[in-house]
């Protein structure tokens, strides 16, 4: 039934089209400022616009190996040099993270039954998107090791555009 409750068992995370496993958690959230409008001779606020906003998501993974956790192309690290290297033409770690202003999109899906194969009775799923964040900007990435757990890889992101629902 498409209207059961979304839980971690169901979800699958693909980003720029790629599905991504051992993920732990995806925390995503969106902030709206708002200002008081006030007028001369009163304490009373007469509205109170949306000035600003702004969008994070956090997610964090299972470790497997350093070089393949994370979401895929968050941040590239496999180069020659670390420094620019903008006078040679080559590339770089700085120059990768300093020009890449259009980021990666994360899409989350929900397996969901299609239907009900009336010669075994096996569940058919489907995926049907949950929702897609766009334009996601790496800002941390760090990684915990700690006795009795599991090695966690963890990675922060601010977004450009706020999720809508495209029919």
């Amino acid at each position: 039934m498409a209207d059961k409750v979304f839980h971690g068992a169901l979800g699958i995370i693909k980003v720029n089209g790629i599905v991504v496993g051992k993920a732990r958690n995806v925390r995503c959230s969106e902030n709206f400022t708002r200002q008081e409008v006030l007028g001369l001779g009163t304490i009373i606020p007469s509205e109170k616009p949306v000035t600003r906003w702004s969008g994070s998501l956090s997610c964090s993974f299972m470790s497997i190996s350093f070089k393949k956790d994370g979401l895929p192309g968050a941040i590239k690290r496999i180069f020659t040099n670390i420094a620019s290297q903008v006078l040679s033409g080559e590339s770089s770690f700085e120059d990768q993270i300093v020009l890449d202003d259009s980021g990666i999109t994360m899409d989350i899906y929900k397996k969901v039954e299609d239907y009900i194969d009336p010669n075994t009775g096996n569940i058919r799923p489907k995926a049907e998107k949950y929702v897609s964040v766009r334009n996601l900007l790496i800002e941390s990435q760090s990684f915990d090791m700690s006795e009795g757990n599991i090695v966690s890889h963890d990675q922060s992101f601010s977004y450009l555009t706020p999720i809508v629902l495209l029919d």
